[in-house]
């Protein structure tokens, strides 16, 4: 069958969006390059060290430097929290709401009352919700607007101790109707919000019957990218702390690689749901970047769970060499380090990847589930998920 020509580059148009939005590490960089070069037959010139390097229409510098602002200082004092998971009841969502935000603003408190003045705290993904199996309806009444109350409750936090904090949510935006997302937020000393990075994707098929019915950038990759273009569906915020990038997404080095390929320098990580303490060391290692990385701690009162869930503690914050600079056990707690960014800047290399040998191979990966499973339907329980994403699947395990 013959394919119209303006068929045909719509498909290869179609396939270079995929290619970038899939996080393939190394190899996608390399791909895209090589796809694009033919096309545009053009050099992006080399810039200064670790300033603006990637060029018009480039995710990736060709140099290998980054973008970057200048640093407010050159070491930086990092915390990150671990506070208990504790689910908002949707029944009476504004007080549970309230009083984790309380619980929020005075472990900021304590984190910087004993450990002395922190320029950045982090929390995991769920301090402020919690989490449970609840199906759209509930979520909806549990998620937040932002702003909203809630984030300026931690915003205040900010202005007082002149620090950035991150934390997770799960958020209802009017952008998104009928849809909820999980994202990451990032608050500057001032209380405004640097950045919102929403989740990536959802590891799928992790329990049979059940999906998740949130929704990820890779779940409307295509309206998403239209909406706010390819560089914001992996995204950095060039801040004067560095360079940081914001993920809940575990066992997932691709996804880290395309961070530290487009200049992230700190990367804070929610640990939730089986963290495992060797991935932070690995992508630390091999990606010359900061981790910090946030779990929960012990949980009792947490209505339908076991106070030790099994899966819960070990936060963390790793050194460029994968090195732990401090961690901690289950209970609720916080840990510190000193992150040398000025050092770290003097030698602002993204990853050195031999990328033409893996772009053949991730040319004709197919994955297992398309992009775009909740443009036309967004499903409202952990059951209608599952069955909405089985009825996409490529192929199985």
């Amino acid at each position: 069958m013959s394919i119209d020509p303006g068929t045909a580059r719509r498909r290869r148009r179609e396939r270079r969006q995929l290619l970038r939005s899939i996080a393939a590490g190394g190899a996608t960089a390399a791909l895209l390059g090589t796809l694009e070069a033919a096309e545009r037959k053009a050099v992006t010139p080399a810039s200064a060290p670790g300033q603006s390097a990637a060029g018009a229409g480039r995710l990736v510098a060709a140099d290998g430097t980054y973008a970057s602002v200048p640093l407010r200082k050159e070491r930086i004092a990092a915390a990150v929290v671990q506070s208990r998971l504790l689910a908002v009841d949707p029944a009476n969502a504004a007080a549970g709401l309230r009083a984790n935000a309380d619980h929020l603003c005075e472990q900021v408190d304590a984190t910087h009352g004993y450990f002395g003045r922190k320029d950045l705290v982090a929390f995991h993904a769920f301090a402020l919700q919690g989490w449970d199996r609840w199906d759209r309806p509930a979520l909806e009444r549990v998620a937040i607007e932002v702003p909203g109350p809630e984030v300026e409750r931690l915003a205040a936090k900010a202005r007082e101790y002149a620090c950035w904090i991150a934390f997770g949510a799960y958020v209802r935006d009017p952008d998104w109707k009928g849809h909820l997302l999980e994202q990451y937020l990032l608050l500057r000393p001032d209380g405004t919000i640097a950045a919102r990075h929403w989740k990536a994707f959802h590891t799928r098929n992790q329990v049979a019957g059940s999906d998740y019915f949130v929704t990820s950038v890779y779940d409307v990759h295509d309206a998403y990218v239209e909406r706010y273009g390819l560089d914001a569906v992996i995204p950095v915020a060039r801040t004067e702390l560095g360079n940081i990038a914001m993920s809940s997404i575990l066992r997932e080095p691709e996804l880290i690689r395309c961070m530290a390929m487009k200049g992230a320098e700190v990367v804070i990580r929610s640990g939730l749901g089986g963290y495992s303490r060797y991935d932070g060391e690995l992508t630390s290692r091999v990606n010359r970047l900061y981790t910090l990385y946030a779990s929960n701690a012990l949980s009792p009162g947490n209505k339908g769970y076991f106070p030790d869930n099994g899966m819960l503690g070990r936060s963390a914050i790793f050194g460029t060499r994968g090195e732990v600079l401090d961690d901690c056990d289950v209970h609720e707690t916080a840990i510190g380090a000193t992150l040398d960014l000025g050092e770290r800047r003097r030698r602002p290399a993204i990853p050195d990847v031999p990328m033409q040998l893996y772009a053949p191979i991730y040319a004709e990966y197919v994955s297992r589930f398309p992009p775009n499973g909740y443009a036309q339907r967004v499903p409202g329980s952990f059951a209608e998920a599952a069955e909405l994403i089985e009825g996409q699947r490529r192929w199985r395990y």
